[in-house]
C-alpha cells in the first residue's frame, strides 16, 4: 500500500509541475496579437483587393515588399502604416500593395493568403496583422494552420471564405503578376514604393524612408 501511494504521489508531482509549465487545460494555443493596433489603423477606410483609400485619388503610392522578411516588417510598421493614415484616411493619395519577394521564389504562402483576404476587402489587415506576428514565425512552420490563425483573427474576415480564396490559384497567380512587375521595374531586393501623380513618377528604392515618401508625394501631387 505505501509503495502504490508513493506511486501516486509521484504521478500527482508530475501533473502538477506540468500544469504549471503549460497552464491549465494543457498546452496554450498561440495567440495572435496587434489585432487592436491593426483595427485602429485600417478600420472605416475604404479597401478593394491591393489598394486602400478612395479611387478617385489624384496621387498613388505603390508598395513593394515582402511579408515574410523580418525587417521589412519594420518598414510596414514604421513607414507604410504612417501613411496609410496620413493619406488614404484623409483621401489626400490612395495606396496599393504589390507582393515583392526577397528571396528567389517569386511567391510566398503569406502573398497567397493576403491576396485571398483582399478578396473580402481585408487584404490591408491581414498583412499588417501577419507583420506585426513575425517574431512567431521563428519558432512556428508558416504553413495552412499558421496563416489561418492570422485570418480567424482579422475582424469581418469570414475564414472559411479565406480557405476558398486561398486554395484558388487566381490569389497566387496575382502574387505571380506583382513579382513580374517588380522585375520589369528593376527593382533590387529591398522594400520600395513608386509614387505617382499629376506631377509624374518617382521610384524610390533600398527602403525608403517615411521623409522619402512623403517628399515624393509632394513632388508628384503638384
Amino acid at each position: 500500500m505505501p509503495r502504490v501511494l508513493l506511486g501516486l504521489g509521484v504521478i500527482g508531482l508530475v501533473a502538477a509541475i506540468y500544469s504549471l509549465a503549460v497552464g491549465n487545460g494543457g498546452p496554450q494555443p498561440q495567440t495572435i496579437g496587434g489585432v487592436n493596433d491593426v483595427q485602429r489603423i485600417f478600420g472605416g477606410i475604404a479597401q478593394d483587393g491591393a489598394y486602400i483609400g478612395p479611387d478617385d485619388a489624384e496621387t498613388t503610392i505603390t508598395i513593394f515588399n515582402d511579408l515574410q522578411c523580418a525587417p521589412c516588417a519594420d518598414f510596414e510598421i514604421d513607414v507604410v502604416d504612417p501613411l496609410v493614415e496620413k493619406y488614404a484616411r484623409t483621401g489626400e493619395a490612395r495606396l496599393e500593395f504589390r507582393h515583392f519577394s526577397l528571396a528567389p521564389n517569386d511567391t510566398t504562402l503569406a502573398a497567397i493568403a493576403a491576396e485571398a483576404a483582399g478578396v473580402q476587402s481585408r487584404q490591408w489587415q491581414y498583412l499588417d496583422t501577419f507583420v506585426r506576428n513575425i517574431e512567431a514565425t521563428r519558432t512556428r512552420a508558416i504553413d495552412d494552420t499558421y496563416l489561418r490563425e492570422i485570418a480567424e483573427a482579422v475582424p469581418e474576415l469570414d475564414p472559411e471564405q479565406w480557405a476558398e480564396d486561398y486554395d484558388d490559384p487566381a490569389a497566387e497567380e496575382r502574387v505571380r503578376d506583382d513579382a513580374m512587375l517588380a522585375a520589369q521595374l528593376k527593382l533590387p531586393a529591398e522594400p520600395a514604393a513608386v509614387v505617382s501623380g499629376p506631377g509624374g513618377q518617382r521610384t524610390l528604392i533600398d527602403t525608403p524612408t517615411l521623409a522619402e515618401i512623403e517628399d515624393a508625394v509632394d513632388q508628384v501631387s503638384s
